[in-house]
């Protein structure tokens, strides 16, 4: 069991059904593994885990995703303390989809949170749920390939940098 006073940070990964486990526990186990993993393990013994993760959703619970993979969120939109930075994976939908409407909870979710000052950062098309939010307006912005025209059309006030991968 980490001890949670020796943690530098906590992130929380947003999930919901329109995405894929692979993204969610790839970025998870990335995240999980700072200081537990690297530097290496010494004489067998793991180093202490440096940051916290927490899986949050509309609802606490099991959240089926992409290709009916179940993923445990730990806590609801609405419960979910304070955190300093929050994952969005992608959206795993045909670009173009209508996300607003669809993502509502997420988008006012997303918006609170960064107004009460967390940093948020996304995977591939996930940054579309930030350009619904209002947050990459006058800023340099990217996602998946498939997106960025979409991105362009859509958001107009975004810069958007197709080219790059981050």
């Amino acid at each position: 069991e980490p001890d949670e006073s020796a943690m530098n940070a906590e992130i929380a990964f947003l999930i919901f059904p329109d995405t894929s486990a692979s993204v969610v526990y790839g970025m998870l186990d990335l995240v999980a593994s700072a200081g537990r993993d690297w530097p290496l393990i010494v004489d067998g013994v793991p180093g202490q885990q440096l940051i916290a993760t927490r899986v949050v959703a509309r609802e606490a619970g099991s959240v089926v995703v992409g290709n009916g993979v179940p993923v445990l969120a730990s806590a609801s939109l609405a419960d979910c303390p304070p955190v300093e930075v929050i994952c969005v994976p992608e959206v795993n939908l045909p670009p173009g989809t209508p996300l607003a409407e669809r993502f509502a909870p997420e988008i006012a979710w997303l918006r609170q949170r960064f107004d009460a000052g967390a940093t948020l950062t996304t995977a591939c098309s996930g940054a579309m749920l930030l350009a619904e939010a209002g947050l990459l307006a006058g800023c340099e912005a990217t996602t998946h390939w498939a997106w960025c025209d979409v991105l362009a059309r859509d958001y107009p006030t975004v810069k958007v940098q197709g080219q790059r991968a981050l």
